[in-house]
């Protein structure tokens, strides 16, 4: 071949593989410009748990960009793309989820995305996390509030209690500082990752009116041995039911004066004796008088002067019952001038 000739199809084919690096490196940095995360660390995962990690893509171009597929390079990560073709400024998110339930220990993920338009390219993300066994429990909720309640309406309040990695973990046993709640107790789950109970308390109908409080302790077995769990509640048992419990009033100015409205109610007839407050600056005033189930009362706020958070319990009166028929938590907070 002519020496001339062949220096000239050396340096075409040179100048074609610099052009092809050139550019795949811009191809790879035009994609990798669109995350502002290249990595995510789950830390301690408890074993049994699936966390998930959001890296969000965003199309900083005119061009529409599509995302061909996300892959992982290992089972503990599941991968997902929200949506595949971005117009410009429009967001996708790359879900990656931890999967703790078949893995122990310290585990990485290699997440790719793939892009196959406007050019061919791809951006690596890294997950990471450290699978744990552990006996740790959840409760939901961890108190007890079941609200004003009256003697024919008690409703009932659902716990739910899990444990991870600890198939020996039973309740054995439930007792209650407190003798007018009753406590039915069941087994949801039971594998060797997971154990579950639902337990549904409610009042009796025994319970005597007034403010009640006391604590529900739950006597578990466990891999290392038996201990107890409190779980505290509370109720006010009264006359008649109202809603709303509590009035918040924020942001008042001194002297503006504010109106809200709330519903007694009642499973029988009854009249509105008298309504105490230990401060002037509210007004009561019922909408219809005379005996019916259900009233309904504007609470007047004449407004109080001096800045800050003030309190007070309107308490009602009513002929169903000698003392006080139910109570409205009053919150106000004044502007400083």
């Amino acid at each position: 071949m002519n020496r001339c000739l062949k220096n000239t199809l050396l340096f075409v084919i040179a100048m074609v593989s610099l052009w092809s690096a050139t550019g795949t490196c811009e191809a790879q940095q035009w994609a990798r410009s669109m995350f502002s995360e290249f990595s995510h660390d789950f830390g301690n995962v408890p074993k049994g748990q699936r966390p998930e990690h959001r890296f969000v893509v965003v199309n900083k171009f005119k061009e529409d960009i599509k995302i061909r597929n996300v892959v992982s390079s290992c089972g503990c990560t599941s991968v997902s793309v929200t949506k595949k073709t971005l117009k410009m400024w429009e967001k996708a998110e790359v879900v990656a989820v931890f999967n703790s339930n078949a893995f122990d220990g310290f585990k990485q993920a290699t997440v790719t995305v793939q892009f196959e338009r406007p050019y061919v390219g791809e951006v690596q993300l890294t997950v990471r996390g450290n699978i744990v066994r552990t006996s740790g429990l959840s409760m939901s909720p961890k108190e007890i509030s079941f609200g004003q309640v009256t003697e024919t309406n008690l409703p009932e309040r659902v716990v739910k209690l899990e444990t991870q990695g600890d198939p020996s973990f039973r309740v054995v046993d439930v007792k209650s500082t407190f003798p007018h709640i009753s406590v039915s107790l069941k087994e949801t789950v039971r594998n060797s990752q997971q154990v579950g109970y639902e337990m549904r308390t409610q009042l009796k109908a025994t319970i005597p009116p007034g403010a009640a409080d006391g604590e529900l302790i739950v006597i578990v077995d466990e891999r290392n041995g038996r201990r107890q769990i409190r779980i505290p509640f509370d109720a006010k048992v009264v006359a008649i039911k109202i809603s709303p419990e509590v009035i918040t009033l924020a942001n008042v100015k001194p002297g503006q004066e504010i109106k809200k409205t709330i519903i007694l109610q009642s499973e029988r007839e009854f009249n509105i004796t008298d309504v105490k407050c230990r401060t002037r600056a509210y007004r009561v005033k019922q909408k219809k008088k005379g005996a019916r189930k259900v009233h309904v009362v504007d609470v007047i706020y004449t407004g109080e002067q001096e800045p800050g958070k003030h309190e007070c319990d309107l308490s009602f009166y009513t002929d169903l019952n000698d003392g006080v028929s139910g109570v409205v938590k009053a919150i106000v907070e004044i502007e400083p001038q």
